[in-house]
């Protein structure tokens, strides 16, 4: 009878010696494991309005324990599964394109089954291009030169753009003289795709006119050359 209490009492013991020594390598473990390391965090500085990119992150976890992840945006939408790699639309492009420039906040953490994360946060930029083109074109120009049908005509005038209006401002030169505006016209213009700094083609719609007048342009940087189709008049501007 003794030898059998002493029997159970001794796999008691084992067994409790054994659930200690697994719950302390647990703790252990807990307690020694290294948190993973965010090594490449892959996310583009500035993304057009309404297109589609890549985010990717590269983690190195010392005990190469199974890693989860989650990510977190402030806009636009995020497309499939969590993981290493996801991809992510930018917010649409607003009804009005002249829009400027936001800011898109992207978060993604990294965890390896332990008790805290590792996160890396970046900033997106989310532009319109028509915008930023119409922000390259703003500014106040001087009439350099003006053809109809390909004769010159003696004229002065300006021209100010800002991201959305114009306007344009004549006068007519008689014998080397500087006449008073003749002609003075405000409005709001648009691009027309397909477009970029250095040609394209403008919508032109004066105060009060649903219809636009339509041109096509060039530019440098300096000089604005602007060409009117339907009355093969042509405007040579530098800023």
């Amino acid at each position: 009878m003794n030898f059998f209490k002493t029997t159970q009492i001794g796999l008691v013991i084992l067994l409790l010696l054994q659930v200690w020594m697994l719950t302390g390598c647990e703790q252990y473990r807990e307690l020694t494991n290294d948190p993973p390391e965010i090594t490449n965090f892959v996310v583009p500085k500035e993304v057009e309005y309404g297109k589609t990119v890549d985010f990717k992150v590269r983690v190195f976890d010392p005990e190469n324990d199974p890693l989860s992840y989650t990510w977190d945006v402030s806009g636009g939408t995020l497309i499939g599964e969590a993981g290493p790699e996801v991809q992510w639309t930018a917010p649409e492009l607003p009804p009005e394109p002249i829009v400027p420039p936001t800011a898109v906040t992207v978060y993604v953490y990294v965890r390896d089954g332990g008790e805290e994360d590792v996160n890396k946060m970046a900033t997106i930029i989310v532009f319109s291009r028509a915008y930023r083109i119409a922000q390259a074109l703003s500014g106040t120009y001087t009439l350099v030169s003006k053809q109809v049908q390909g004769d010159p005509v003696e004229e002065a005038g300006l021209l100010r753009l800002t991201t959305t209006t114009f306007t344009r401002e004549t006068q007519n030169v008689l014998e080397g003289q500087i006449q008073e505006p003749t002609q003075f016209i405000t409005g709001t213009y648009s691009l027309i795709e397909p477009f970029d700094e250095r040609k394209g083609t403008i919508h032109w719609f004066a105060a009060g006119d649903p219809t636009p007048s339509i041109s096509t342009y060039t530019w440098d940087g300096k000089l604005l050359v602007i060409f009117y189709p339907a009355t093969s008049t042509s405007y040579i501007y530098e800023r």
